[in-house]
């Protein structure tokens, strides 16, 4: 494989990764940071001793 080819190959998949990337973006309309905000566990209540 020629030197050229390898950087071709290289180039394509970060532009393919980067527009995947995009397209989630769009489509989602921008993920939320962190889901961990939506499940909560309910804390144990509390005992009087």
């Amino acid at each position: 494989m020629k030197k050229s080819e390898k950087i071709t190959n290289r180039v394509l998949k970060v532009v393919e990764r980067i527009a995947r990337n995009e397209v989630e973006k769009t489509v989602l309309g921008g993920r939320a940071e962190c889901s961990a905000i939506y499940h909560q566990p309910k804390r144990p209540k509390k005992r009087e001793n």
